[in-house]
């Protein structure tokens, strides 16, 4: 089973860094229309991308 859950941690971690590549896309668009506050996608995306690292730490614990 250790295998099976570290390969979902390798999937996660993947779309972790998918979720945080479109975070900084929102962020630059944002800042290229000459807003000033973020925008509700990046805090969602933010908050997608934390759910996520929190996912796969606790998938860590079960891996040991």
């Amino acid at each position: 089973m250790s295998s099976e859950i570290e390969e979902i941690r390798s999937q996660i971690e993947g779309l972790v860094e998918k979720i945080s590549d479109l975070a900084m896309q929102d962020l630059r668009e944002t800042i290229d229309a000459g807003k000033q506050k973020s925008s509700s996608k990046e805090k969602e995306l933010i908050r997608v991308r934390r759910s996520l690292e929190k996912a796969s730490h606790l998938l860590l614990g079960l891996s040991d």
